[in-house]
C-alpha cells in the first residue's frame, strides 16, 4: 500500500489540486500522536480553503474530541447535537481561518448511529452541488461505519504507516470499499534516521530533508490561528431541497458582489431568531395530583435524587358529578429525543424503584412555557405557578404540553399572576 507523501511544509501547494473535484474527504490518523494529527488536520483544511473554496471540517472523533483545542475554542454544540437533537448546522458552525468548523458536540452513548446516519449522504450530495469540500476527521473504525462513501482518504501520520498494523488494515478495508487513497500527510518525504530531528523539515524531492533551526517536539508545532468566531451566524449553514445539505454564505453582507467591511469592535449584529426545533418532545407521566404542592414535591425529588428534570403540568379535567372542569397537576419526568429513549428512562425508574413497574405513560409533549425571569422558583410557586428549574443557567419552565391548546390553563395562571412567559418547544439545554 503506497501513496503520495504530503509533507506538512508543502501542504499549501499540494492539497488544493489533490482534493479538486472531491466533495467529501476523510482525514484518518495512523499515529498514536493525536495532538500532531489534529494539528495536521487543521493544516489540510486551511490549505484546501486558501484559494476561496468553501471548506468544512467536522470532528468525528466523538469518544475524545480535541480538534477544537487546536484553535482555542471551548467545547460547544456540534455534529452530535445536529444529528440527535436537531440543532441547526448554522448554530453549530464556527468560521476559523476561512474554514467552517463543527465540533463533535454533546456526549452520545450511540456514536455508531451518528456515523451511520443517512444524513451524511445528503451532505455529500449537497457539498458536491455547491462545489464545496467536507472534511471528516475520524478513526479508521469510524470510517468503516460511515454511511456515505468518501471521494478520497488522507492518512495523517508523521512517519508514514505500516499496512500490516491494525490501523493499516483498517485503511486497507476502506480502500476495498472503493475509497481512493489521496496521500499521507507526514513531516517529511522519507523516514529520517535521526529520531531527534522532530521539527517540520524543509524537504526537497530527491535529496534528504534538512532541518532548519533547533530541534523541538513536533507535538508543539504552533498553529497559525487568525480566527474570527462568528458563532455560526454571519457565514452560516443552510439546508436546501435540491442536492441535500451544504454550506452557503448567508446574510445581506454576503449577497453583494464585494465583501462588506468588518463591523467595528463595538458594533454587535442584531441576532436573528432561528425557528425552534422540536428536539426533546418525549416524556414520562408518572403521576397526577389535585394539589400543586404534591406534584412539585415529586418533581423536586426526581430532580435532586434521580438527576432527572421533571415538569409539572396543570391541565383541565372534567370533574366528577357534573361539577365542571377541575385542575390536576401532572408530573412528567425527563425530556427525550425519541420514544425509545423515554422507554429506557422509564425502565431505569422501575429498576431503581422510583416508580412501580408498569406505571408511567409515554407522552409526546414538546411545548413548555419559558419564563422571562430566572433563578429559584420558590416565589413563583407561592403565587400558584408550578415552575421548575431547567438547565444550569437558572431557566424556569412551566409544564410540558402535548398541544398548544392544552397549555390554556397554565397560560391563564401566568396571566393572573402577571408573569411574562412564552410558549416554546424545548431544546437540549434550555428553551
Amino acid at each position: 500500500m503506497s501513496a503520495r507523501p504530503l509533507p506538512r511544509s508543502r501542504l499549501d501547494n499540494l492539497i488544493p489540486p489533490l482534493v479538486d473535484g472531491h466533495a467529501l474527504v476523510a482525514l484518518v490518523p495512523a499515529t498514536g500522536d493525536l495532538k500532531w494529527a489534529t494539528a495536521a488536520a487543521w493544516d489540510v483544511a486551511r490549505a484546501a480553503a486558501q484559494h476561496g473554496r468553501r471548506v468544512a471540517l467536522v470532528d468525528l472523533w466523538i469518544e475524545d474530541p480535541t480538534l477544537h483545542e487546536v484553535v482555542g475554542l471551548t467545547p460547544s454544540e456540534g455534529i452530535v447535537d445536529a444529528f440527535e437533537y436537531g440543532v441547526s448546522l448554522t448554530k453549530a458552525a464556527h468560521e476559523v481561518d476561512h474554514v467552517f468548523f463543527i465540533a463533535a458536540g454533546a456526549y452520545t452513548a450511540h456514536p455508531g448511529d451518528v456515523f451511520g446516519h443517512e444524513r451524511w449522504k445528503k451532505l455529500h450530495g449537497g457539498f458536491r452541488v455547491e462545489g464545496a469540500l467536507l472534511l471528516l476527521y475520524l478513526s479508521a473504525g469510524a470510517l468503516a461505519r460511515l454511511s456515505a462513501v468518501p471521494d478520497g482518504l488522507i492518512v495523517l501520520s508523521p512517519d508514514g504507516f505500516e499496512p500490516e498494523s491494525s490501523i493499516g488494515q483498517g485503511i486497507g478495508a476502506a480502500l476495498e470499499r472503493g475509497i481512493p487513497l489521496v496521500g499521507v500527510v507526514r513531516e517529511r518525504w522519507t523516514p529520517e534516521s535521526d529520531v531527534h530531528a522532530a521539527t517540520p523539515l524543509v524537504s526537497h524531492p530527491g535529496r534528504p530533508a534538512r532541518s532548519e533551526g533547533r530541534a523541538a517536539s513536533r507535538r508543539t508545532r504552533p498553529a497559525v490561528v487568525a480566527a474570527t468566531l462568528m458563532g455560526g451566524a454571519a457565514l452560516g449553514w443552510v439546508l436546501f431541497a435540491s442536492g441535500g445539505d451544504s454550506i452557503r454564505a448567508s446574510g445581506a453582507e454576503h449577497r453583494a458582489a464585494s465583501p462588506a467591511p468588518p463591523p467595528s469592535p463595538r458594533a454587535r449584529p442584531t441576532p436573528v431568531p432561528a425557528p425552534r426545533l422540536d428536539t426533546l418532545p418525549w416524556t414520562v407521566q408518572l403521576a397526577a395530583y389535585a394539589r400543586a404542592d404534591k406534584a412539585l414535591a415529586l418533581a423536586d425529588r426526581l430532580a435532586s435524587r434521580e438527576h432527572l428534570p421533571a415538569f409539572v403540568t396543570p391541565v383541565a379535567l372534567e370533574g366528577r358529578r357534573g361539577g365542571g372542569a377541575a385542575v390536576w397537576y401532572r408530573v412528567l419526568a425527563g425530556a427525550f429525543t425519541t420514544r425509545d429513549s423515554a422507554v429506557l428512562a422509564r425502565a431505569a425508574l422501575w429498576a431503581n424503584r422510583v416508580a412501580p413497574k408498569g406505571q408511567g405513560d409515554l407522552l409526546r409533549a414538546p411545548y413548555s412555557f419559558s419564563l422571562a425571569q430566572t433563578g429559584r422558583p420558590d416565589r413563583l410557586r407561592a403565587r400558584g405557578i408550578p415552575a421548575v428549574s431547567w438547565g444550569a443557567d437558572g431557566a424556569l419552565l412551566v409544564g410540558a404540553f402535548e398541544t398548544p391548546d392544552q397549555a390554556s390553563v397554565a397560560e391563564a395562571q401566568l396571566k393572573r399572576a402577571r408573569v411574562p412567559a412564552t410558549l416554546v418547544t424545548r431544546t437540549r439545554t434550555r428553551p
